[in-house]
């Protein structure tokens, strides 16, 4: 097997790959561009592996949107090598690959994989589908971005309205300031149990602390 396919440096503006990261609607706007303004009469499409399933996506929607195109498949594969540094082939992998030419003439060359052009009655009937889904979508994602703001607003006055509860929850809280404030407390007592200070030793004989008491 061969080993990575080599690319030519420039490529025709109608000879569009198709990758992973490819964005669906950016090769559809290209693609229709090209043919209305450069009068390209077909567009040859290539994708390999993952991919494959985007570009079909991309072939059946542009069928739609243009009217009067005729389909062509071809499925081929494609060998990746990984070698090392002396050329010997460490690993090599097959991935299929898909070619579809789209073209406003009919082909003269038929195979299996050549589909004649839609119905214009029933491409109407998609388009118009299609423009009807496309405008739900952005009605509701206009009104879901508006609700998710709210929501996240009182989400966050929620999470303001748990922080008094968590403060005096138990008595912790109130605790825990009552310890950094310092100071005798009104009784005459110490604050802060557990620190060692001026607290009273078992058995020593209780202190009458009352009011008015001179003992």
């Amino acid at each position: 097997m061969s080993a990575t396919p080599k690319t030519e440096n420039k490529k025709a503006d109608n000879d569009i790959r198709v990758g992973i990261k490819s964005r669906q609607k950016y090769v559809i706007k290209y693609a229709s561009s090209i043919m209305k303004e450069k009068n390209y009469k077909e567009l040859k499409f290539s994708a390999v592996g993952g991919s494959i399933g985007k570009l079909l996506d991309i072939v059946e929607i542009l069928k739609v949107l243009i009217p009067g195109l005729y389909q062509q498949n071809r499925i081929t594969s494609v060998a990746y090598q990984t070698v090392d540094s002396n050329s010997t082939v460490l690993n090599q992998k097959l991935y299929p690959k898909l070619e579809v030419i789209l073209s406003t003439e009919e082909f003269k060359n038929k195979n299996e994989g050549t589909q004649d052009k839609l119905n214009e009655t029933k491409r109407k009937e998609i388009e118009e589908i299609m423009k009807k889904r496309r405008e739900e979508r952005e009605k509701g994602g206009d009104s879901g971005r508006r609700g998710r703001g709210r929501g996240f607003r009182g989400r966050r006055g929620g999470f303001r309205g748990r922080r008094p509860g968590f403060r005096g929850r138990g008595g912790r809280g109130r605790g825990f300031r009552g310890r950094g404030r310092g100071g005798p407390r009104r009784d005459g007592a110490p604050r802060g149990r557990g620190r060692g200070q001026g607290q009273t030793p078992r058995g020593a004989p209780k202190v009458n602390r009352g009011r008015g008491s001179n003992k």
